[in-house]
């Protein structure tokens, strides 16, 4: 039994993570800087793909099974030198309440963000399915401190 439940340990971790994230980034308007963005974020572990536009931002292709956080990236980025501002991400994870908030668990890096949505339908839809992991589109405002539980603004749930 112990032999079944690690063969399958890593796949409940697999279903929930972020998959793609988009970083808007402050003040990066030179070649260098692009160059220097693109050499610091390569290196971070579970990320296959960095894709830097001055005027768009940093587009993370990230890893199946990574475990990864929002913030992380964002601390990246800030040790390369620049602000990152706001976020667009793919994410797969559990739709919770608790105290009568809904918050979305990304299980596979212990994190839990605070879920909204500007549609009545999207956090519906969340609340209605008996589905577990979900895989939703979402914009990620820049907390103001660190402190701050992050908020995931669900713009659609993927089917």
């Amino acid at each position: 039994m112990r032999k079944l439940l690690m063969l399958f340990a890593p796949l409940a971790l697999a279903q929930a993570e972020f998959l793609q994230v988009m970083l808007a980034v402050d003040k990066m308007d030179c070649a260098t800087c692009v160059k220097s963005m693109e050499m610091g974020l390569k290196k971070i572990r579970g990320v296959e793909k960095v894709a830097v536009d001055p005027a768009a931002g940093v587009e993370f292709t990230l890893a199946p099974g990574n475990r990864i956080s929002l913030e992380q990236l964002r601390d990246a980025i800030k040790g390369v030198g620049f602000r990152p501002g706001d976020a667009k991400v793919t994410v797969r994870g559990t739709p919770v309440t608790h105290d009568g908030r809904w918050r979305f668990e990304v299980e596979g890096i212990g994190k839990v963000y605070n879920l909204s949505s500007r549609h009545d339908h999207v956090i519906l839809g969340l609340q209605e399915k008996p589905v577990k992991v979900r895989k939703v589109y979402a914009m990620s405002p820049a907390p103001p401190d660190p402190q701050t539980v992050p908020v995931l603004d669900v713009t659609e749930i993927v089917p």
